[in-house]
């Protein structure tokens, strides 16, 4: 069992995967440092501007996201932030390499605390889908 199911059924979730055949073996903690600790400047700029909407609302704000790895194993690394307004989970998985193949995939798992969570979300749900296929696509083919 993977430890981000134990998050599910939440209030939303979704998944990006892939089977990858390449050369070296990749690891969750490689993804997790493509994706979420070296943004590309468009990114970068996304998460100040959310910082500067969010502010008036007691949202918290960014802070980076190293700070929020929960829990890890070989295979797997959980992320979670939680505020008042809601909570979410972020797997970064990738199986060990079998016979040159891997699954690697990325799982959002989100519990709204509030009906001001769910607003949230439905602001940021339309750049979150497209981030998160980006970042995860340029991760796996580096």
């Amino acid at each position: 069992m993977r430890l981000i199911d134990r998050y599910i059924p939440s209030d939303y979730c979704d998944s990006v995967s892939k089977s990858l055949r390449a050369a070296e073996a990749l690891s969750a903690d490689y993804i997790f440092e493509k994706m979420f600790c070296s943004f590309p400047k468009p990114v970068a700029w996304l998460f100040k501007l959310r910082d500067i909407i969010v502010k008036p609302f007691g949202l918290q704000r960014s802070g980076g996201f190293r700070n929020l790895v929960t829990e890890t194993d070989e295979e797997e690394i959980i992320i979670c932030k939680n505020d008042r307004h809601l909570c979410f989970w972020v797997g970064i998985y990738c199986s060990l390499p079998e016979d040159g193949w891997q699954e690697a995939s990325v799982t959002t798992v989100v519990k709204f605390n509030n009906f001001l969570g769910r607003i949230y979300f439905v602001g940021i749900w339309v750049f979150h889908k497209l981030l998160v296929k980006s970042l995860f696509r340029k991760a796996i083919n580096n």
